[in-house]
């Protein structure tokens, strides 16, 4: 094995490593915290790894058809990355961006398995792509950035005080991770050094985000918008049993609140036949709404815009609330008993900042 062909193999490796601890922290805090979106988020880590792997084991072996599958985890984890970015930003995945990605996937596909004369040995080196296929890997792989960069600049714009330090550094490494990697990548073509280089700082931004993410895993999943507050009310006495504020709300008395919400919606039932109300839309601000007739009571959202993360969450909030205070419902009902709720809020809505400084 020659030193070029060493440091190749070696830096593969090591991004491959990085890259599958950060997959496996963050498919821990998915488990831990029940968090389906966040097993996308792992999914591109781990499948990341697994590239890292093939393509060290195809350069060590000069082995074409192991470069050739090494695209296949890549394929299979980048959709999962920009999945979990758009369920949590808004309620559906974009269809002009997921057709996009699909067409640029399936090129990448074809090019890879059945154009030839896109692969060159080169001995004391390994394996290198070139043509037409490393021109679709390069579109492929920029494609991917732009999503992957904006999320982390969104994160780090919307990152409460106390989060902005971390965030910077998230921002910080997924630079490295991406533009630079694919900077060093684009150059690499004409420079095989620089493929190694590449590698290595994608290693070095890999290692970064994954100490942000084990200093702090909320940072990874921080909203780029604002929820205010949730309100658990008794929809037959309309009464606010619970109350938590993520920001600095206007004030209101909760049992108005809760009368009007819930005279909205009888009237509304009465008239339509249509069922319970699930969500008012307001300019600025959308009320997400979960009810449990079961113990006839409601968990209100309040919020910037909509989710899928927050409507997960809302629906665990329901559930865990029902729960962990199934007896209290079962009795007298008084405010003082649900004081003990922030405890299933900082648990199901861990991912989700506090900005008590800010007002609505």
């Amino acid at each position: 094995m020659t030193i070029e062909n060493l440091m190749l193999v070696l830096s593969t490796c090591i991004t491959g490593t990085l890259v599958a601890i950060g997959g496996a922290i963050t498919f821990r805090y998915a488990v831990k915290r029940k968090n389906r979106l966040i097993f996308l988020f792992s999914a591109m880590w781990l499948m990341y790894a697994v590239f890292w792997f093939i393509d060290a084991v195809a350069h060590y072996f000069y082995s074409i058809p192991l470069m050739a599958l090494a695209i296949v985890p890549q394929l299979i984890g980048v959709p999962c990355i920009i999945i979990f970015i758009e369920l949590s930003r808004k309620e559906n995945v974009s269809p002009i961006k997921i057709s996009i990605l699909m067409v640029i996937e399936a090129l990448v596909f074809i090019v890879t398995f059945y154009v030839p004369d896109n692969w060159e040995i080169i001995p004391g080196y390994g394996i290198h792509n070139r043509g037409i296929l490393r021109i679709m890997q390069v579109i492929f792989l920029f494609y991917f950035m732009i999503f992957y960069v904006l999320w982390s600049f969104d994160t780090w714009r919307k990152a409460p005080a106390d989060l902005k330090r971390l965030t910077s550094y998230l921002l910080f490494g997924s630079t490295i991770f991406t533009i630079v990697t694919g900077a060093m990548y684009v150059i690499g073509t004409f420079i095989r050094t620089f493929n190694t280089i590449g590698f290595f700082i994608n290693g070095i931004g890999a290692f970064i985000t994954i100490l942000v993410i084990l200093k702090d895993p909320r940072i990874i999943y921080i909203l780029p918008f604002k929820a205010y507050r949730i309100l658990v009310v008794d929809t037959i006495a309309s009464v606010a049993l619970f109350k938590y504020d993520w920001a600095k709300a206007g004030e209101v008395e909760e049992n108005i609140f809760t009368m009007m919400f819930q005279a909205i919606g009888n009237v509304l039932d009465d008239i339509l036949k249509k069922g319970d109300i699930q969500e008012i839309q307001m300019d600025r601000a959308v009320l997400l709404i979960n009810h449990n007739k079961k113990n006839s009571i409601a968990s209100v959202l309040i919020a910037s815009k909509s989710s899928k993360s927050l409507r997960y969450g809302l629906k665990r909030f329901n559930e865990e609330f029902d729960a962990q205070f199934q007896s209290t419902l079962e009795g007298s009902r008084n405010v003082s008993d649900f004081e003990e709720g922030f405890k299933i809020v900082e648990q199901v809505f861990d991912f989700v900042p506090s900005y008590k400084s800010e007002i609505i």
